[in-house]
């Protein structure tokens, strides 16, 4: 009984150290970029290269978890693999090295998370624990580093982010090692992306999570950069980033009771609308106050619809798809679509600036009008 109370704890761990990379990698890693000599349009291929090979490396990782039944064996070798190529980015004078690297230092991380989604909710079928308070703890890391990294970039340099980043991959590596083993029955017969996209929930679902995800693609390359250069400091800018998932983390504490009273659809019509909101908003605002109230609706926008899509794979998919499909979901909506978002923000943002923002509000409107589509949803 003492060993099955210490499962949750194992894989909130997991959670844990792979956000230490994420919360310093999406505030910083632009303005690191930037810092050698990238421009805004190979900021944004780097960054848009490096979320759409996700629609390779996560349906191949996670099809060998799926094959297997064992996922702890390809992350163990993603994490290890990702931390020495993060490690030797600040050895690296040539550009052109520096940016395949960086994309493929991210081809091997990228599937840790739809591995570990996959691992955990195999897990909750066994040991009947709480996602939400599992996953709640990726949040908490993010904020601690996102306000330790605009610390440390304030008062070391743009030089401390890879070896942040590789440190934090290697933290990964460990925690992976201590999570229990937890079997899912190997397939016998491979299972088609073709045959989980035919699903007639699935597709739609896909596209608008896709949508919506994607309005947060400027955000993402440029929000950093914007704010640095109208004079935000590097430790405030960490706290715009950690506010923001502050709230997302008591969304993740108390979604089972939202969930009961809302459908996935509705919650996401409400996501895409709140996005249009927010987005709208944030291109006509430079105050930092006003900016952290609107970055308190981060929940909304990207984890309501993220912690729905994750409920909708283990309600309605095959369980022996479950890690392909949780891959899909990460490829296409968090992959192609945010790919395409990143890769046109940088001539947007040269263009218009801030109000590049009002092309994110019409991308989640459009999220919220294609859930229409969705024919039926648990």
């Amino acid at each position: 009984m003492f060993y099955v109370n210490k499962i949750p704890f194992k894989f909130s761990m997991v959670y844990f150290s792979i956000f230490l990379v994420i919360g310093i990698n999406a505030p910083f890693w632009p303005l690191w970029l930037s810092s050698k000599g990238f421009d805004s349009r190979y900021i944004a291929l780097i960054i848009s290269l490096s979320v759409l090979l996700k629609i390779i490396s996560n349906p191949f990782f996670a099809g060998l978890g799926d094959k297997y039944g064992n996922r702890k064996i390809p992350m163990l070798y993603l994490s290890f693999i990702a931390s020495i190529i993060l490690f030797s980015l600040s050895f690296i004078n040539s550009l052109v090295l520096l940016g395949c690297l960086s994309i493929i230092a991210w081809v091997f991380f990228a599937p840790l998370m739809p591995l570990t989604e996959s691992l955990t909710t195999t897990a909750i079928n066994k040991y009947h624990f709480d996602y939400g308070r599992t996953r709640l703890w990726g949040s908490v890391s993010f904020i601690l580093m996102a306000l330790l990294g605009g610390i440390l970039v304030d008062r070391y340099g743009l030089i401390t982010v890879p070896y942040v980043m590789s440190i934090g991959t290697l933290i990964v590596f460990i925690s992976i090692y201590f999570t229990p083993t937890v079997h899912s029955p190997p397939s016998r017969h491979k299972i088609k992306i073709l045959t989980l996209l035919r699903n007639r929930s699935f597709l739609p679902f896909l596209l608008v999570c896709g949508t919506i995800q994607a309005s947060h693609g400027l955000y993402y390359g440029f929000a950093t950069i914007h704010w640095n250069n109208i004079g935000i400091s590097k430790t405030m800018i960490g706290v715009l980033w950690a506010e923001g998932v502050l709230f997302e983390i008591l969304l993740l504490a108390y979604f089972y009771k939202i969930k009961t009273y809302f459908s996935s659809k509705s919650l996401l019509i409400f996501a895409g609308l709140i996005g249009a909101i927010r987005w709208s908003l944030t291109a006509y605002t430079t105050e930092p106050v006003i900016l952290s109230l609107i970055q308190s609706l981060h929940a909304i926008t990207f984890g309501l619809t993220h912690i729905s899509a994750i409920f909708f794979i283990s309600e309605v998919m095959p369980i022996r798809g479950q890690a392909k499909s949780q891959a899909l979901y990460s490829a296409i909506s968090m992959g192609v679509f945010m790919s395409i978002a990143i890769a046109i923000s940088g001539d947007l943002y040269e263009s218009y600036q801030e109000k590049a923002f009002i092309f994110s509000a019409l991308l989640s409107l459009l999220g919220a009008i294609l859930t229409i589509y969705i024919k039926r949803i648990n």
